[in-house]
């Protein structure tokens, strides 16, 4: 399960929304350590549509497209 947790800095006046799972099968915590291959870190987007068009994203699992490039 995921959620999109808005977080705002009251001293830069900065807004950010984070992508959030829940982790956990009885304590029921979240974290913004998605578990994703190849991203580390948290996951994020200056708008609140921005952050719902990554958790599309990541429920398809398509969130890293290779490609061979021959030159």
């Amino acid at each position: 399960m995921y959620r999109i947790v808005r977080e705002e800095n009251k001293l830069t006046g900065k807004v950010l929304y984070y992508i959030e799972m829940q982790k956990g099968w009885f304590s029921k915590s979240w974290t913004r350590e998605l578990g994703l291959k190849d991203v580390n870190g948290p996951v994020g987007a200056p708008s609140l549509d921005g952050a719902k068009f990554k958790l599309a994203i990541i429920k398809a699992g398509d969130h890293i497209v290779k490609e061979i490039v021959n030159v």
